[in-house]
């Protein structure tokens, strides 16, 4: 087997590429929560649509390589797969996603962060705490107002949101230390969460034999194609090539691409606050990864 040799231009690439797919299944798991379809038939497309294209790569690479450690298995899919796609998807139905869009990628490097410093050893500079704390204050300024409104649906996406990011942050650090490929882990996530969701929508699923056929074509496109064929793909290419740090600078362009997405296709305008911890939550990502 030839050794792998990280190439920049192929993990600018492909960090460009997921954050592009980041806002379109952001987007579109936002309007999905408008319709009749509900979380468990969005997360079937999502996740089964990869699995039935992938599964054939996984039956010859193997569920598993020996050289991985097993013990990684666990967090990579909890959170690559079902897990963090469930919780991600029910914070869509109560909060915008211009939240969804900061909250998601904004905190999901400072929570990478983190991790690395406790598992992998590595060190939080200067720069990069200053960083990460105007990246708290652009989520102070988006969360806050649906804190002060108490019990209000839109904190409780935003909570939601937060807990998907650290699933993700998770399986950032998980997949950096697996070796896996990035095709590999894509059908490996895509197969399992297949397996795990279906029988959970057989009992509390049905939304998607109702809906109207437009709907259920664009969540196929979006959820199954998009985000379920390139999403995770797109974005363990870029670990790969760049780490799990640097290719959580992506991050830093989808707040701003899914805020304009929700104001020109879903008709959500952000408010002031919302607005301003975008901008906050971008700087600080570019500040804390560049």
């Amino acid at each position: 087997m030839p050794e792998f040799r990280p190439c920049r231009a192929i993990g600018l690439a492909a960090a460009f590429a997921a954050a592009a797919v980041g806002a379109a299944w952001q987007i579109a798991t936002r309007a999905g929560a408008a319709t009749d379809l509900g979380p468990l038939d969005l997360a079937l497309l999502r996740y089964g649509v990869p699995a039935m294209a992938l599964a054939p790569l996984l039956w010859r690479a193997g569920a598993w390589p020996s050289a991985a450690p097993r013990a990684l298995l666990v967090p990579i899919f909890l959170g690559g797969g079902l897990p963090f796609g469930l919780v991600a998807m029910a914070g869509a139905g109560l909060a915008p996603v211009a939240h969804m869009g900061a909250l998601l990628p904004g905190t999901m490097p400072l929570f990478t962060a983190l991790l690395a410093c406790a598992v992998l050893g590595e060190r939080i500079g200067r720069q990069r705490a200053i960083g990460f704390a105007i990246v708290a204050a652009g989520v102070a300024a988006i969360v806050g107002p649906a804190l002060a409104l108490g019990g209000d649906g839109a904190c409780r996406g935003d909570l939601l949101f937060l807990a998907a990011s650290a699933l993700w942050a998770i399986f950032s650090v998980a997949y950096r230390r697996s070796g896996l490929g990035a095709w590999h882990v894509s059908a490996l996530l895509a197969v399992a969460s297949f397996v795990c969701v279906l029988p959970l929508w057989l009992i509390g699923g049905g939304g998607l034999l109702s809906a109207p056929w437009r709907d259920v074509a664009l969540q196929f496109a979006a959820q199954g194609i998009c985000a379920g064929l390139f999403g995770t793909w797109t974005y363990a290419l870029a670990i790969r090539h760049l780490g799990a740090g640097r290719a959580a600078l992506s991050g830093a362009l989808v707040p701003a691409l899914s805020a304009v997405g929700g104001f020109v296709l879903l008709g959500e305008s952000p408010g002031a606050s919302t607005i301003a911890g975008i901008v906050l939550t971008m700087l600080g990502i570019a500040l804390a990864l560049r």
